[in-house]
């Protein structure tokens, strides 16, 4: 038996067992707090002349930190970033609809939750892949490194997927799991006369 949103509250008055989907709540919770951390971080630091330099700048799903002041980074990041920003945060939405949804409507969403965010991560990943060829004169490998700088002597260079970027894995991971356990209302049984 199917019900509509307005059912919901009617399908409860009636004593049938409706569970809130606690997995797929906290998927949801951690897609979004995922957007609020760096998906991308980029560590450097080199001596000059007895000076030690370093600075450590991150890519979020809604931009750059860490840069100083004035400075921009070259154009091209914007599409894969805002791109996983709107798939994790349709998401997370589907996500928490799904999780207080009865029946298949709520699995499917559930599942639409899961690989939205799969897809957002793929999208970052990839766009990050293609991005960095056009910053500091590093190829695609470098999405993931710990070592020197090429052709600077004496330099530490440290990139990584970051926090943001896990987080959000799990999410979808916990977003699948959610779909697989998604609860399904039971009617009481009936009354013997």
């Amino acid at each position: 038996m199917k019900y509509t949103p307005k059912e919901n509250y009617k399908v409860k008055k009636r004593g049938m067992n409706l569970k809130l989907n606690y997995i797929g709540i906290v998927a949801a919770i951690l897609a979004f707090v995922s957007l609020a951390l760096p998906w991308w971080r980029f560590a450097y630091s080199y001596t000059m002349m007895g000076i030690s330099y370093s600075y450590t700048i991150s890519l979020n799903t809604w931009g750059w930190s860490g840069l100083p002041t004035g400075a921009k980074m070259t154009g091209g990041w914007e599409g894969f970033s805002y791109g996983a920003l709107v798939l994790v945060a349709i998401g997370g939405i589907l996500g928490l609809v799904g999780s207080v949804q009865v029946e298949k409507r709520g699995k499917m969403l559930l599942l639409g939750a899961g690989g939205l965010m799969i897809l957002s991560i793929i999208v970052f990943a990839v766009g990050l892949m293609n991005y960095l060829p056009n910053v500091a004169n590093l190829d695609s490998s470098y999405i993931w490194y710990s070592g020197s700088h090429p052709g600077i002597p004496g330099s530490t260079l440290n990139t990584m997927l970051y926090v943001g970027f896990w987080l959000a894995l799990v999410a979808a991971i916990l977003a699948f799991i959610s779909w697989v356990k998604h609860p399904i209302p039971t009617a009481p049984p009936p009354k013997q006369p």
